[in-house]
């Protein structure tokens, strides 16, 4: 292939990557809410991993109890379906409380 071929297939590529990154956009974990949360979509995934590591790092808990996670997970969405308007770290730390 020559030189000229390769950058004509890598432009296109490397404007893609471009307009890929510059579409990314930051969340601040302290303001996500449930109604976010509940909307399931890929951020709701990234959201999920985020904070459970987050948690669970806090913890200093280096184990991953799937049971556990399940039962956690499920308690965070019912207590987001019941207010969607909190944010999901609020909604963490009270059901945290309560345990």
């Amino acid at each position: 292939m020559t030189k000229v071929a390769m950058l004509a297939c890598c432009v296109p590529f490397m404007l893609g990557v471009s307009a890929r990154a510059q579409a990314q956009v930051s969340i601040d974990m302290a303001k996500y809410t449930c109604e976010q949360l509940l909307q399931g979509n890929e951020n709701s995934i990234e959201a999920a991993i985020w904070l459970s590591g987050y948690y669970n790092g806090q913890r200093k808990n280096t184990k991953l109890d799937p049971g556990q996670l399940k039962k956690n997970a499920d308690a965070v969405v019912s207590a987001c379906k019941d207010s969607p308007k909190t944010t999901v770290m609020r909604t963490i730390n009270t059901l945290s409380r309560k345990k």
